[in-house]
């Protein structure tokens, strides 16, 4: 009956014990996962703005296409490039508009 007093007794603390030991471990992986997903988002975020950067490049190209606002010089060298008539004796240079 001793034995059987003391179980009873230690019940509870070792409930206490197995729910405290669960929430401890799974708080670490959502450490570890948290850490994870900072890291993922900040190679996201590089990405996004590579991205965004060659967007507003495109855009800003665009715009010199633009019919009412369209810059001959940056027409011909285009279509000279893509249509490739770009003469042997000509010097082509190219500019960044960065």
């Amino acid at each position: 009956m001793d034995i059987l007093k003391r179980f009873q007794k230690m019940t509870v603390p070792m409930v206490c014990a197995l729910i405290i030991g669960y929430f401890f471990i799974y708080g670490m992986r959502g450490k570890q996962e948290e850490a994870r997903l900072v890291e993922e988002i900040k190679i996201l975020q590089q990405e996004y703005d590579l991205l965004h950067e060659r967007r507003l490049d495109h855009e800003k190209h665009v715009a010199l296409l633009k019919p009412r606002h369209i810059n001959p010089d940056y027409l011909d060298e285009k279509s000279r490039e893509i249509l490739g008539l770009i003469h042997p004796d000509e010097v082509v240079i190219k500019h960044s508009d960065k």
